[in-house]
């Protein structure tokens, strides 16, 4: 069974991939912590092919150089949207590896029932 999600999991990244992801989404320009990031032009072709995926729409993904490879840190809504980055990624990078730090934030959400009162 976990086999099966994994490979499932998988094969849905790479349709992904290989679809392009050629919607153009509004990621935001770097905030706080992102303006002492180490990058080069590698992590930019990355920031650029994550910016054009249409399943990362309303992430806040960052990719910076590390020691032994990329580091990518920032802000997504879903765990697959997680999965995703670190996949285009490890697909973009030849040598080293891709340490994933993106945090998973869950949207508020309103309350749509109303809330009962005593009487």
């Amino acid at each position: 069974m976990k086999k099966t999600l994994t490979s499932s999991i998988l094969l849905l990244s790479i349709t992904w991939l290989m679809s392009g992801c050629s919607a153009i989404n509004s990621m935001t320009t770097p905030g706080k912590g992102a303006s002492n990031r180490t990058t080069n032009y590698l992590t930019k072709n990355i920031e650029k092919k994550l910016n054009n995926c249409k399943e990362l729409e309303g992430s806040n993904i960052y990719a910076e150089v590390a020691p032994n490879g990329i580091l990518l840190t920032g802000s997504v809504t879903t765990e697959k949207q997680k999965y995703l980055a670190s996949t285009i990624a490890n697909s973009l990078v030849k040598k080293g590896t891709v340490s994933n730090r993106i945090a998973i934030i869950k949207p508020k959400t309103k309350r749509t029932t109303p809330i009962k009162t005593k009487k």
